[in-house]
C-alpha cells in the first residue's frame, strides 16, 4: 500500500510538473511571437516605420527597404508558432496570407529569429521559409470529398492556363513558393503555351491537417503519363497551390 502510494504521489507531481513547464512555455514564447507577427504583419503592408519598431540588425535594414516603396499587399492572417525557445532568443515560424494589388491570393512561410533587448523583445533576422509538407501519421488521411474536388478544379484550372500561355493566369492559381518560381520564370515561359493539353486528370486526396492539404494527380499531355504531389492551401478565396513535385 505504502508503494502504491508513493507511486501515485510521483506521478501527480510528474504531471503537475509537465503542466507547469507548459504554462511557463506558453507564458515565455508570447512576447517573442508577438514581436515576430507585428513585425511581419508590418511588412506585408509596406508599413516601413511599423516594421522597423519591432525590428533590428538585418531585420531593420530590410524593413528600411520599404521606405517610398508603393507595393503593398493587404494582410488578411498571421499565425506564429515558437519553434525553439532559448535564453532571450526564438525562432518562430510565420504564416501570413495577403491579398495581392491585382486581388489575387497569396500566402508566404517565414523563419524569424527575435532577440530580447533592453527595448523589449526584437526580430533580428527574417527570411522566407518552406511550408510545411510533412503531415503527420495516421492523422488527417480522411479529406472531405467536396474540399477534394474543388482543389481538383484548381489544379484542372491552372493545366488549362498553361496549356492556354495564359501565363499570369496560372499564376493567380498559385500561392507561395509555387507563385514565386512562375514568376521567376515568367520571362522566359510566359510566351505561349508551356503545355499540351491535358487530357484523363485523376486526383486522388493524400492527406489534410489544417488549412494545408496534399493531392496525389496522374494525367496524359500528349500522350505521356504524367504523375505529380500537389500541396494546398486554403486562402479567403478557396484552395491554392503552394508547391508541385513530379513524381
Amino acid at each position: 500500500m505504502m508503494v502504491r502510494k508513493v507511486l501515485l504521489a510521483l506521478t501527480a507531481a510528474l504531471i503537475l510538473a509537465v503542466l507547469g513547464f507548459g504554462a511557463w512555455r506558453f507564458s515565455a514564447s508570447a512576447p517573442p511571437r508577438k514581436a515576430a507577427e507585428n513585425y511581419v504583419r508590418a511588412l506585408a503592408a509596406g508599413d516601413a516605420e511599423a516594421a522597423l519598431q519591432y525590428s533590428s540588425g538585418s531585420a531593420a535594414f530590410a524593413a528600411s527597404r520599404l521606405k517610398g516603396s508603393k507595393v503593398t499587399a493587404k494582410v488578411e492572417d498571421v499565425s506564429c508558432s515558437v519553434a525553439a525557445l532559448g535564453r532571450g532568443w526564438a525562432k518562430v515560424l510565420a504564416t501570413v496570407e495577403l491579398t495581392l494589388q491585382d486581388g489575387s491570393a497569396d500566402v508566404g512561410w517565414y523563419s524569424v529569429d527575435a532577440v530580447k533587448t533592453s527595448q523589449g523583445w526584437k526580430v533580428v533576422s527574417f527570411r522566407e521559409a518552406e511550408p510545411d509538407m510533412s503531415g503527420v501519421s495516421g492523422v488527417g488521411l480522411f479529406v472531405n470529398r467536396a474540399e477534394a474536388d474543388a482543389a481538383n478544379r484548381v489544379f484542372q484550372g491552372y493545366l488549362d492556363a498553361l496549356a492556354a500561355g495564359d501565363w499570369q493566369g496560372a499564376a493567380k492559381y498559385l500561392a507561395g513558393p509555387a507563385r514565386r518560381s512562375q514568376e521567376m520564370g515568367g520571362a522566359v515561359l510566359g510566351k505561349g503555351a508551356v503545355i499540351g493539353k491535358v487530357e484523363k486528370l485523376k486526383a486522388k486526396p493524400v492527406w489534410k491537417r489544417g488549412k494545408s492539404m496534399l493531392m496525389r494527380f496522374g494525367y496524359q499531355v500528349e500522350s505521356r503519363d504524367v504523375s505529380v504531389l500537389a500541396g494546398f492551401f486554403r486562402t479567403k478565396q478557396g484552395w491554392r497551390i503552394m508547391k508541385i513535385n513530379q513524381i
